[in-house]
C-alpha cells in the first residue's frame, strides 16, 4: 500500500469512528432556576426505548450533581423538555444529612407539563438539599431517567 493510500485509509477509519460517536442519542436536559440564576444538567441515567432501570441497561450520562445556589423563600422552577412532559415526571427533595424519619424525601405529584415550581426552604449556611428529577414511563409506573441537583444557600 502506498503512503498516500495508507493515509487515505487511516482518515476514512477515523472519520467512520467520529461519525459513529456522533450518532449517540443525547439524553434530555433539565433546567432548574432560582432568583435569576439557572443551571441545567444532562441525565445521570436515562433509558432509551427498550431499556429499563431494573435491567440496568440504561445509559449513564453524567455522574454527580449540578449545584445551584438558592435564596430561601424564593420560587425554584424546574423545566423539562417535551419528551419528559408527555410521559410524566416528578421531583424529589431530600436532605443528605438527615437521619431516621427526617430522612424521608418529599415527592411531588406526577407532572405532565414542562414546568413545576416550589418555594425554596431557608437552609442553614452549611446545609444543602438534593433535588432529584425522575422521568416516568408512559404508564407513569417506572422511572426512566434521573437528574440530580444540589441546592445550597445563597
Amino acid at each position: 500500500m502506498t503512503p498516500r493510500r495508507r493515509l487515505l485509509a487511516t482518515a476514512t477509519v477515523a472519520l467512520g469512528i467520529a461519525t459513529l460517536a456522533g450518532c449517540e442519542k443525547p439524553a434530555p436536559i433539565v433546567t432548574v432556576v432560582n432568583a435569576g440564576q439557572s443551571v441545567y444538567a444532562e441525565a445521570n441515567t436515562y433509558c432509551f426505548e427498550g431499556q429499563s432501570l431494573q435491567e440496568g441497561d440504561c445509559a449513564v450520562r453524567h455522574e454527580g450533581t449540578t449545584r445551584l445556589e438558592v435564596q430561601g423563600g424564593e420560587t425554584v422552577g424546574v423545566d423539562v423538555g417535551k419528551a419528559l412532559a408527555e410521559s410524566g415526571w416528578l421531583i424529589e427533595l431530600s436532605d443528605p444529612a438527615a437521619q431516621g424519619e427526617q430522612a424521608q424525601p418529599q415527592q411531588s405529584e406526577v407532572q405532565e407539563g414542562h414546568y413545576f415550581t416550589f418555594t425554596a426552604p431557608n437552609l442553614p449556611s452549611d446545609g444543602e438539599l438534593l433535588l432529584t428529577v425522575r422521568s416516568l414511563d408512559e404508564e407513569q409506573q417506572r422511572p426512566t431517567g434521573e437528574w440530580s441537583f444540589t441546592l445550597v444557600p445563597r
